[in-house]
C-alpha cells in the first residue's frame, strides 16, 4: 500500500493535475488512520536503530567544513506520530528569510479563507449624453494581480454607456491601506532595478514595475533603442547610451533615480556593441496608484475617450456610481504564485489586507503582524520567541525558530479546511518554483514539498518530505552568518531532503 502511495505522489510531469488536492487529502487520511505511535528511541534493533542511522546521517551532513563558522537550526518532525526524528539548534532564532511566506500564507489562508477574492472598482460621477460630468475613480483593495489588461476591461464597461468625453479627472483612491511603501527594516540599498522590492499600494498593477528592453541601435553613433512594457511616460527615460563597433567594450549603465528623493527617471548611459543581445530588465515605480491611473488615462484616450482633467490621488465620494468590479482569481490561486516563485510584493500585499480586513481599514503592516501573532496564539504555535516585521521575510528584524516553523508546518497539515491549498502552493523539488533545479534526478524530486529563502548570508528551507513509507515529515532548517555562495549550504539541505525521502522505518537487511 505505501509503495502505491508513493507511486502516485512522486508526480514529476510539470503542473500538478487538479485533482491533486483531493487525492493529497485522501492519502493524508489514509495514512493518518491508526493509532499515533512515540518511538523510543533507548530499545535497540528495530526502528530505534535506523532512527539512530538517519540522525547519524543527518550529523556527518552538518559536519561538513563549509558549516563550520555558521549557526544551524535543524528540526524534522513526523506529522502523523507527533515524533522529533532531529533536533539541532532547533529553539534558536535565525532570520527566516522567504520562509516567513510560510506564516503569512497561513494566516492568510485561515483568517481570510481559501476563496477570498480581492476587488478593484471603476466609479464615475454622473454620466449622460456620452459624457462623465465629473471624474472617473478607481479604487485598490490589494489585488497583487491586476493588471493592464484589467484596466482594459474596465474601460469597455465604460464604453458601454457610450461615454466618449470625462470633464474632470482620473482619481486614484489607494486609501484601504497606508501609504508606506517598504517594509520594516528594508535595506536602503534594496535597488529599484530587478523587481525584488516593489513599492506597496492598495492599487497595485503589473506588479508595480515596467519592463525596459534596451537594444543597440541600427547603426553605430546611433543611440540605443528603449522599449517600455507597458509604454507610459509616467516612466521618464534619460537616453544617454551609444551604440559601438562590435569591437568595442560594451559599457551600458542603467539606473533609476533613487537620490535626492525616488522618482520615475531612468537614465541609461555607457555603450552597446552594435552586435549585442537585447537586455531586459525590470524597473520598479513611486507611488503604483498614480502610476495606475495613469495608465488608464492613457487606455482612454487611445480609444477615442477625452480627459479634461489630471490623474490626482483621492477619495471615492459617496454618491459617485459604480461602474463595474474586477475580481481576482481566489487566494489559493495567488498563495501558488507568492510561495512557487517567491514573490515579495505578494506577501507584503498579504500582509496588509489581513490587517485592513481583519483588524480594519487602512491595513498596515502593523496590523497585519497583529493578525499573524493572534493566529500563533491562538494555535499554540508561539511556543518560543520570535520577532516579526514583514510579510515576506525580506527585513532582518525578523527572527524566529526552525521549532516554530515545524510547529506551524505540522498544524497547517493537520487542518482539514486549509491544508490542500497550504502544500499545494510550496514549490516541488525538482519540478517548479525555486526547487525546480534543486534535488533533481533524486529521491526527493517530486516528493519534497517546501519554501526557500536566501539573503546575504542565510538560507533557509522549510517544508515537508514523504519518506519510503509514504510518513509526512515536516522540516526546517536554518543556515545563516557565513560569507560567500549560498549554493555549498543550499547542497548540503538538498542531501538532508535526499536522506529524509529515502528514510523507512523498515529495517533492510
Amino acid at each position: 500500500m505505501f509503495k502505491t502511495k508513493l507511486h502516485i505522489l512522486r508526480w514529476t510531469g510539470g503542473a500538478l493535475p487538479p485533482w491533486s488536492p483531493i487525492l493529497l487529502l485522501f492519502l493524508f487520511f489514509l495514512h493518518g488512520c491508526g493509532k499515533p505511535v512515540t518511538i523510543d528511541v533507548s530499545k535497540s534493533g528495530g526502528e530505534s536503530d535506523v532512527l539512530r542511522q538517519l540522525q547519524a546521517e543527518i550529523d556527518a551532513i552538518l559536519n561538513d567544513p563549509v558549516l563550520a563558522p555558521s549557526n544551524v537550526g535543524i528540526k524534522v518532525e513526523s506529522v502523523t506520530t507527533g515524533e522529533i526524528l532531529y533536533d539541532s539548534g532547533a529553539d534558536k532564532l535565525y532570520h527566516p528569510a522567504s520562509t516567513m511566506k510560510l506564516l503569512t500564507a497561513a494566516a492568510a489562508l485561515v483568517k481570510l479563507k481559501p476563496n477570498y477574492r480581492f476587488r478593484t472598482t471603476l466609479y464615475a460621477d454622473g454620466i449622460g449624453r456620452g459624457r462623465v460630468r465629473g471624474n472617473v475613480y478607481l479604487k485598490g483593495r490589494g489585488d497583487p494581480l491586476f493588471a493592464v489588461d484589467h484596466l482594459e476591461e474596465m474601460l469597455a464597461a465604460l464604453a458601454q454607456f457610450g461615454v466618449k468625453r470625462i470633464d474632470g479627472d482620473v482619481v486614484v483612491d489607494d486609501t484601504y491601506f497606508d501609504d508606506v511603501p517598504k517594509g520594516k527594516g528594508w535595506m536602503w540599498d534594496d535597488g529599484p532595478i530587478g523587481g525584488y522590492y516593489s513599492h506597496q499600494s492598495a492599487l497595485t498593477i503589473d506588479r508595480n514595475g515596467v519592463e525596459v528592453t534596451v537594444l543597440p541601435g541600427a547603426e553605430m553613433g546611433e543611440p540605443v533603442r528603449v522599449r517600455l512594457d507597458p509604454e507610459t511616460e509616467y516612466l521618464m527615460v534619460v537616453n544617454d547610451a551609444a551604440t559601438v563597433a562590435v569591437s568595442e567594450e560594451k559599457t551600458l549603465h542603467i539606473e533609476r533615480q533613487t537620490r535626492p528623493v525616488p522618482a520615475n527617471v531612468l537614465t541609461i548611459r555607457g555603450s552597446m556593441p552594435v552586435n549585442q543581445e537585447k537586455v531586459v530588465l525590470r524597473v520598479d515605480i513611486v507611488n503604483p496608484a498614480l502610476f495606475c491611473g495613469t495608465l488608464f488615462k492613457e487606455a482612454l484616450v487611445r480609444h477615442g475617450i477625452s480627459v479634461e482633467g489630471v490623474v490626482r490621488q483621492g477619495v471615492v465620494p459617496n454618491g459617485a456610481s459604480e461602474i463595474t468590479v474586477h475580481t481576482s482569481p481566489p487566494l489559493s490561486f495567488i498563495l501558488r504564485k507568492m510561495n512557487k516563485r517567491s514573490d515579495n510584493l505578494i506577501a507584503e500585499l498579504l500582509l496588509k489586507t489581513l490587517g485592513a480586513e481583519i483588524v480594519g481599514a487602512a491595513g498596515t503592516s502593523e496590523k497585519g503582524l497583529r493578525v499573524i501573532n493572534q493566529f500563533l496564539n491562538e494555535t499554540g504555535i508561539a511556543k518560543s520567541q520570535s520577532t516579526l516585521a514583514d510579510g515576506s521575510g525580506v527585513s532582518r528584524y525578523n527572527l524566529l525558530s526552525a521549532s516554530m516553523l515545524t510547529n506551524l508546518l505540522v498544524h497547517m497539515f493537520r487542518d482539514f479546511s486549509v491544508m490542500p491549498e497550504y502544500v499545494m502552493s510550496l514549490p516541488v523539488a525538482g519540478v517548479d518554483g525555486t526547487l525546480s533545479w534543486r534535488m533533481k534526478q533524486s529521491e526527493a524530486e517530486g516528493v519534497l514539498r517546501a519554501k526557500t529563502g536566501t539573503m546575504r548570508g542565510v538560507t533557509t528551507l522549510a517544508g515537508y518530505a514523504m519518506t519510503e513509507d509514504a510518513e509526512i515529515l515536516a522540516f526546517a532548517m536554518l543556515m545563516s552568518h557565513y560569507v560567500g555562495s549560498s549554493n555549498p549550504r543550499r547542497a548540503l539541505q538538498n542531501k538532508i531532503g535526499k536522506v529524509l525521502t529515502r528514510f523507512s522505518r523498515v529495517c533492510r537487511e
